[in-house]
């Protein structure tokens, strides 16, 4: 049955351009288990994922765009859908290092999602030291958040080494419909206007109304220009300043993971009187300063991040979309002790997150609407053609973001998930980011980058770690 997306969700298909992969997903690896022929264990995953496809329906559906993108996009079932389009199985060399392992996954991340399938993936990696396998997820952030996107992927998997049987598959008369095309969903538009012809007005008032709005934030824009924020713990859309972190992403990209004792980075934090999610703020930003010292690049100004805020209720965990947001965070790069810098992130996360919450949480999801699908597909575009965000001031100098993990222990077809590092998406001018998830016992690192503008995202994981483990032991710089 066709299901038009939302303002949100349609940005992220919109607003996609080469090099800026929306897709979010995870690498998770499973114990070896009992001793199976290759072949007979992967048929089994491959089944268990088979059966339950029907449970998560938007992985069977494609998205459909209008001509020139004047309406919304739309999921439409795929009438060819094929599983095998969408399952990779791969093995590494012998021995199964984890330099090869690293370098399979980048290179699965590195390619596009084709557009006229469903968007999503996954590879099955064999071969990984001791006889364990991994599977890396790819989906397309139009689908899901990485909060739906962990609810309802999870169930593909049991909460025991008993493999439960998939639920009922429903009667669903959607699939008599006619097949909608991108002439058709243009169509339907215009017959909507045929029937009500005060639509028309409505569209022309809702243009002007866009227009306003355009016109209006161009202006406070331009007035706003070099002044210091209102609240001198939040910072501004003007604060940060290019560094050799900023730079249109290209295609290529590079995935590395890393993981502290999770129990240990609670206890490092609540002694300095913050939370996880600073814990991940000052590791990341002590990194990050030692690979700009690495490069011989001097920090004139103060790193910032752009932060996905979850803006769902508990009850809509498990709904698929987009219920996002995004605040501004002041990394504190400027300073060198890690202990230091963890409480100033602390105190201005404590003064701000709920004001960045109320006002540009708000303001981040209204954009997609206010321009609608015509503008934002025409500024993606005209950004890509002439590189803009290779010469325009970036908002952040990298993402970082944190999704929470699955509360309980996870097998698939009876092997325990022993691993699970999240993957975060390139978004606009941003070739890096930082995603953590809290699986088990670990508190996992995922980081993603543009191989031509982090080549060294190695060195920076490894940094990663250490300042992870500097706060952890209580030491200073």
């Amino acid at each position: 049955m066709k299901r038009i997306l939302g303002p949100l969700d349609s940005a992220f298909v919109l607003l996609e351009i080469p090099g800026s992969a929306m897709n979010i997903g995870a690498v998770i690896e499973l114990e070896a288990g009992q001793a199976m022929d290759p072949t007979e264990r992967y048929e089994m995953i491959r089944t268990n994922i088979v059966d339950r496809l029907h449970e998560i329906p938007v992985l069977t559906q494609r998205i459909v765009r209008s001509p020139l993108d004047l309406t919304w996009p739309a999921f439409v079932p795929d009438p060819i859908f094929d599983v095998d389009r969408h399952l990779v199985r791969v093995a590494l060399p012998s021995p199964g290092s984890t330099d090869q392992f690293d370098d399979v996954v980048s290179e699965f991340l590195s390619r596009t999602l084709v557009s006229t399938r469903p968007r999503w993936q996954l590879l099955y990696i064999e071969g990984l030291a001791g006889g364990a396998i991994a599977l890396v997820l790819k989906v397309h952030h139009s689908l899901a958040d990485g909060v739906s996107g962990a609810e309802t992927f999870a169930g593909f998997f049991d909460i025991s080494p008993e493999v439960r049987r998939p639920a009922p598959i429903p009667s669903d008369p959607g699939l008599d419909e006619p097949m909608t095309t991108s002439l058709g969903l243009l169509g339907d538009a215009l017959g909507r206007l045929g029937q009500r012809p005060s639509l028309a007005l409505e569209v022309v008032t809702s243009w002007a109304r866009r227009l306003f709005e355009i016109v209006r934030t161009a202006v406070m824009v331009a007035l706003a220009r070099g002044r210091r924020s209102t609240t001198p713990e939040q910072p501004s859309i003007f604060e940060a300043r290019r560094s050799s972190l900023n730079a249109m992403a290209g295609m290529e990209k590079i995935y590395h993971r890393t993981r502290v004792p999770l129990a240990e980075a609670k206890r490092a934090a609540k002694s300095n009187g913050a939370s996880v999610t600073d814990f991940v703020m000052a590791s990341t930003s002590g990194a990050l300063r030692r690979l700009l010292h690495d490069r011989g690049e001097a920090l004139q100004h103060d790193l910032i991040a752009f932060v996905p805020i979850n803006v769902r209720r508990e009850s809509d965990a498990a709904n698929m979309g987009n219920q996002i947001s995004g605040m501004l965070v002041a990394l504190h790069a400027d300073i060198a002790d890690p202990h230091e810098r963890l409480r100033a992130i602390a105190k201005d996360s404590a003064k701000t997150v709920g004001v960045q919450r109320q006002s540009r949480a708000q303001m981040f999801q209204k954009m997609p609407q206010m321009l609608g699908p015509f503008v934002l597909s025409l500024g993606a575009r005209l950004v890509s053609s002439f590189k803009l965000f290779d010469h325009l001031p970036p908002t952040a100098n990298l993402m970082v973001s944190s999704v929470p993990g699955p509360p309980i222990p996870l097998w698939l077809s009876g092997h325990r998930v022993v691993s699970a590092a999240p993957v975060g998406p390139l978004l606009g001018p941003f070739s890096l980011n930082v995603t953590v998830l809290g699986f088990e016992e670990n508190l996992e690192f995922g980081l993603l980058a543009s191989a031509s503008v982090l080549p060294d995202l190695a060195s920076l994981r490894d940094y990663v770690e250490e300042e992870a483990n500097l706060l952890i032991a209580g030491e200073s710089a």
